[in-house]
């Protein structure tokens, strides 16, 4: 190895991966020098460059598809620039198996590295440690507060768009906790597969920019143009080793059972007949025969990924398109008073009122008031306790002039909301006499204490019909709404998912928007909330809208005028 040769495999991680390491061949099981594909070119390029021009925060964020090697190159990286100077790297997994295999594969490079480094690696069950003083540091996003204890130098995220969200280990916390080690310098990865449009690392994603932007901003003299952190994605069918030998036959064939989403990928994209061949064999070995499945795990751009990923119940771009909308329709903040003999609301300037308002009140429109009460009473005491759902729900509406209005969620008591059974009735109380008397729809699998002095207290509640068990003829009524199975429940949720997928429904709400996202199919086929997340929300809004023809007209409430005391004698 010539000065040039060595000069340059001690400065790129790219090179030396491709001529000093090996790894281990996922069809052989051997290991071999690797070459780098076109994601990996993608990575070493970004991070090569921001070096070379002495930028000293370096983030990079990687949205990759299945098994492209990205994780190895990310691990590549660390590595190299651990044997190059004395770093203190973390290396943070999303799970404790998948730590494990990072381990390993800084035994591998280590163990067969053909670079003399003379830097001796001494393995350690979580902790690596070289002679020249650099460690790195290998833990999970499942660890309680992973990571913090030192400043660091390097910091590789390892399928950050899987790391908890919500509740105590939440994705945001932990990347508040670890990207502060930095000290606004040294190197930052997150690189995953997309699993879902929400968490941080969609969130980071929609605000990082393009290597060559960022290379533009800078030069124009912004110092952390974007979000600071550089993106980068490859899309499947840009991978060279992603296509399939095809005959003629083969050929005539795929033009002759074209799908839509084939057409639509050979006009925009280009692809081959040996890419659709590929595309069609993993299709049906590993996502069987799902073209939406395909698409989560092989995505096409940067931008439907994360619409596609993580099996989200209800439309993603429907949801998206709401977010934008509600940007634009902040609420008004404050609080319900009770004076006189109705209520008011009165908005608070600190922006810290218990009330969410969007839509005041209107003559002529429908209300109901809906309330998805927490597990269990008064239970405010753990890391993250479940919560009160209480909001109110506009039915659609068209006005004398021809306009029309859809189905609306027009207030809610400011989330997230554990208050205690009392001020839980309170709330809703205000908010149905607030809305000229509405209905209340209440959950009362949970929630017979609230139920009890909603009661009490004269507020009009939903009553559910059911059939009598010893005379089958008849039908009582019960106070409160109440899921039976789960087949009602699924129910409930496909009512709300039509609404959002024909877009007759509108939520300005963030919060509840962001229980929609993270509202999924679990692998046994629920439908329930990301693990980590709350569902509240998601459940007390569906509940409202299956109900919703039984919201109260609000009318202005009018004096009955007295007639004189000699009426009938002056008649």
């Amino acid at each position: 190895m010539n000065d040039a040769d060595f000069h340059l495999v001690a400065h790129s991680p790219l090179v030396h991966f491709e001529t000093c390491t090996k790894v281990q061949n996922a069809t052989t099981k051997k290991l071999e020098v690797p070459r780098a594909n076109v994601l990996q070119r993608r990575m070493a390029e970004a991070v090569e460059v921001l070096t070379a021009l002495g930028i000293p925060a370096i983030r990079v964020i990687v949205t990759k598809i299945r098994q492209c090697g990205g994780t190895t190159f990310s691990v590549e990286v660390i590595y190299h620039l651990c044997q190059q100077r004395n770093t203190d790297a973390l290396i943070l997994a999303n799970i404790s198996a998948n730590s494990q295999g990072i381990l390993e594969r800084i035994r591998t490079f280590s163990e067969n590295d053909r670079f003399p480094w003379h830097n001796a690696l001494v393995p350690r069950e979580r902790r690596m440690k070289w002679a020249n003083g650099s460690t790195a540091t290998i833990t999970s996003a499942e660890s309680m507060n992973p990571g913090i204890s030192k400043p660091r130098q390097a910091v590789l995220f390892s399928e950050s768009a899987k790391y908890p969200r919500g509740g105590v280990k939440d994705d945001r916390k932990i990347m508040a906790s670890i990207l502060p080690s930095l000290n606004d310098a040294g190197l930052a990865i997150a690189e995953s597969t997309p699993d879902g449009a929400s968490g941080w690392h969609y969130e980071t994603w929609q605000g990082a920019l393009s290597l060559d932007d960022f290379l533009k901003a800078w030069r124009a003299g912004d110092a952390a143009p974007g979000n600071g952190w550089v993106k980068v994605f490859a899309a499947w069918f840009e991978f060279a080793e992603n296509a399939k030998p095809v005959t003629g036959t083969m050929r005539a064939k795929i033009d002759a059972t074209m799908t839509p989403r084939e057409a639509n990928g050979r006009r925009r994209y280009g692809w081959t007949h040996e890419q659709m061949a590929w595309r069609r064999a993993i299709m049906e070995s590993e996502c069987s025969g799902s073209e939406d499945t395909f698409d989560e795990f092989y995505p096409e751009d940067e931008v439907s990924c994360f619409l596609s990923s993580g099996r989200p119940r209800f439309n993603v771009a429907a949801l998206r398109r709401m977010e934008l909308a509600a940007g634009l329709h902040a609420p008004e903040v404050g609080s319900l008073v009770a004076v006189g003999d109705g209520v008011e609301f009165q908005m608070d300037a600190s922006g810290f009122g218990s009330f969410h308002i969007w839509e005041r009140p209107q003559v002529g429109c429908s209300y109901i008031v809906w309330c998805d009460p927490m597990t269990g009473e008064d239970q405010a005491e753990s890391g993250d306790p479940d919560r009160h759902s209480i909001g109110v729900l506009r039915t659609e509406y068209q006005e004398a002039g021809g306009a029309c209005y859809k189905d609306a969620v027009v207030a809610r008591v400011r989330p997230p909301f554990t208050g205690t059974t009392l001020l839980t009735a309170d709330y809703i109380a205000l908010l149905s006499e607030y809305y000229g008397g509405a209905l209340v729809v209440l959950e009362v699998n949970m929630g017979l204490h609230v139920l009890e002095r909603l009661k009490d207290a004269g507020v009009p509640l939903y009553k559910r019909q059911v059939v009598d068990p010893y005379d089958r003829e008849k039908q009582n009524f019960m106070l409160g709404w109440k899921l039976k199975d789960r087949d009602q429940r699924r129910d409930v949720i496909d009512s709300l998912a039509l609404a959002f997928h024909n877009e007759t429904l509108d939520v300005f709400c963030p919060h509840i928007l962001a229980e929609c996202k993270n509202f999924m199919w679990s692998k046994n086929g629920r439908e329930e909330a990301r693990s980590g997340c709350h569902d509240d929300d998601v459940l007390g809004l569906a509940m409202a809208h299956r109900c919703k023809g039984s919201a109260t007209l609000y009318k202005v409430a009018t004096r009955r005028r007295r007639r004189p005391v000699d009426y009938r004698r002056v008649k």
